[in-house]
């Protein structure tokens, strides 16, 4: 996990993109990124491989419930593509 804001989106280029924000996209201004001309050049995004995930499953899950059900996530979307 790397947290980053909209001048190091960069960072976040790879194969496949899993992100989340705190709260609601709105107050997080996820918008802000997402829409970036940043944002829309990473490989993953280009590709159709970035996701937004749950925050409270993602971020705040713990135990091993959590970690199953993001281990299902993962491969469901995945596998998808």
């Amino acid at each position: 996990m790397t947290e980053v804001g909209p001048e190091q989106i960069d960072k976040a280029d790879a194969d496949a993109v899993f992100y989340a924000s705190y709260g609601t996209p709105e107050k997080s201004k996820e918008a802000q990124i997402t829409t970036g001309s940043l944002w829309k050049h990473l490989r993953a995004v280009t590709t159709g491989r970035s996701f937004r995930v749950d925050d409270q499953l993602w971020i705040q899950g713990i135990g091993y419930t959590a970690a199953g059900k993001i281990l299902d996530e993962i491969q469901q979307r995945l596998a998808a593509r």
